[in-house]
């Protein structure tokens, strides 16, 4: 039996201590990229917070609006359609459609939740002569699909300031997809010019942090960033809000936005926010 030649111990001991020490170098350069890209759950959830609250109307609730239809009325004039650019719940008066985004400047660093996981295409329909949903939060470079589920043609006139404004006309039972480029600075109106009383409204930002109040006025911003930020407040009748009643106090709002700390691995909620009539008018 032929054996393998024998090193001397000295040899074979720095060879081994040599070949250690690479692996133990290279283990360590490989941990290090991996917390780093990977940090761990705790380390993540202590950079950000949540903002929550709600909003409320104050006062006598205003009569609901009939609209007139008067184009496509055997389709459009079936549902009772009525004016909602003032949608408030009529038991717990919360309102609907207030939105709120961070406003900067500079690069608004982000959760690695919103940078693992690609947004998926955001949908404004045409149904029941009506857009839906009524407010489309969007980042840059999502697809914005525009369907038509109705029986009736529609078109989808949007005026961006920043991006390309478009106006796309939608046949029965068909679709269209856009892309927005460039984040606007105001929520974006969007106009059926077949039908005068349908709107809706795009929220095109260059970050995930928005929200939209729902059916009872409540809104949710996880993963903000945790720190000092400004906070738009926004309704489609007055525009930027100037005021509002935050926890039973008169609150101002500087050209419509609000200064908030957002704690860090916390929440900041901030209670019951109310509006009354002569907040909520139509602005010029």
């Amino acid at each position: 039996m032929h054996h393998l030649p024998q090193l001397p111990s000295h040899v074979s001991f720095n060879l081994l201590h040599r070949t250690f020490t690479s692996r133990s170098i290279l283990s360590l350069f490989l941990l290090t990229v991996l917390l780093l890209t990977n940090p761990p759950a705790a380390a993540q959830d202590a950079a950000w917070g949540t903002l929550r609250g709600r909003f409320l109307f104050e006062g006598p609730l205003p009569a609901v609006e009939k609209l007139q239809i008067e184009r496509d009325s055997e389709v459009c004039g079936l549902t009772g359609l009525v004016d909602e650019s003032l949608v408030i719940h009529p038991e717990n008066r919360g309102l609907k459609n207030v939105i709120l985004w961070l406003e900067s400047k500079t690069p608004v660093p982000v959760h690695p939740d919103y940078l693992n996981n690609a947004p998926k295409p955001a949908l404004l329909d045409n149904k029941g002569c009506r857009f839906e949903p009524r407010v489309v939060q969007l980042r840059t470079g999502q697809t914005l699909e525009l369907r038509n589920s109705d029986p009736v043609a529609h078109n989808a006139a949007a005026w961006l300031k920043r991006s390309t404004p478009f106006n796309e006309v939608i046949p029965i039972g068909q679709s269209t997809q856009r892309i927005m480029r460039k984040a606007e600075t105001l929520p974006a109106r969007v106009d059926c010019s077949i039908h005068a009383w349908m709107r809706a409204w795009l929220v095109v930002l260059d970050h995930p942090y928005a929200a939209v109040t729902d059916d009872h006025g409540r809104f949710e911003m996880p993963n903000v960033p945790a720190g000092s930020w400004r906070i738009r407040v926004w309704h489609e009748r007055p525009g930027n809000l100037t005021e509002m009643q935050q926890n039973g106090q008169p609150q101002a709002l500087e050209k419509g936005a609000i200064t908030l700390t957002i704690p860090a691995g916390g929440e900041l909620d901030l209670g019951d926010l109310k509006l009354t009539a002569s907040q909520l008018k139509r602005g010029k």
